[in-house]
């Protein structure tokens, strides 16, 4: 691996980095970035409605949202995050402080930039926001389909039926993978 500059909050940080492409990242303010956030989560037809309550929950500290755009410049490609407590569920082997595991949230690439490399940059950095908080361990869930993931080094490590709201019960996996250096 080598090492390659890549943005945070506008500013630098160095980070490891594979064959992916570099992106600036911006960690989202509600007074300038919600109808941004709002207009993503629209556009991928999930959650919109939740946009508010996640600002509150970055501010206590216990959710971090990044919004990705292309270096250099104001265009999004997507958005993701990294969740300290399962809010939903309760789930301590999704996500929670006494056991250093978060979840990656919110994950979401306009349709335009997928098959670049991006989505693997994006957990790149979620990763590495996960480390800076302490972190030893990163979920993430979907439906069962979710197994693409595992290209990016996650592994599976329970398939179960989940509730996201209405009469449905979603077959839903879930995968995690280690934050320490071996």
């Amino acid at each position: 691996m080598t090492e390659t500059d890549i943005h945070y909050n506008r500013g630098y940080s160095k980070v490891p980095t594979s064959l992916y492409p570099l992106l600036d990242y911006v960690i989202p303010n509600a007074q300038d970035h919600q109808t941004l956030v709002f207009a993503m989560r629209k556009a991928c037809g999930w959650d919109s409605g939740n946009v508010s309550k996640w600002f509150v929950q970055q501010a206590e500290g216990t959710r971090l949202m990044a919004i990705f755009y292309l270096p250099g410049t104001e265009t999004p490609v997507g958005m993701g995050g990294v969740e300290l407590m399962d809010f939903d569920h309760q789930d301590k082997d999704i996500a929670d402080p006494e056991t250093k595991r978060g979840c990656v949230v919110s994950l979401f690439l306009y349709k335009n930039f997928r098959g670049k490399g991006y989505l693997g940059k994006m957990l790149e950095i979620c990763e590495e926001i996960g480390r800076k908080k302490g972190l030893e361990t990163l979920t993430l869930y979907g439906l069962n389909k979710a197994g693409g993931y595992e290209k990016f080094g996650y592994k599976t490590f329970k398939i179960e039926k989940r509730n996201y709201g209405g009469n449905n019960n979603w077959e839903t996996r879930f995968l995690q993978k280690s934050l320490i250096d071996p």
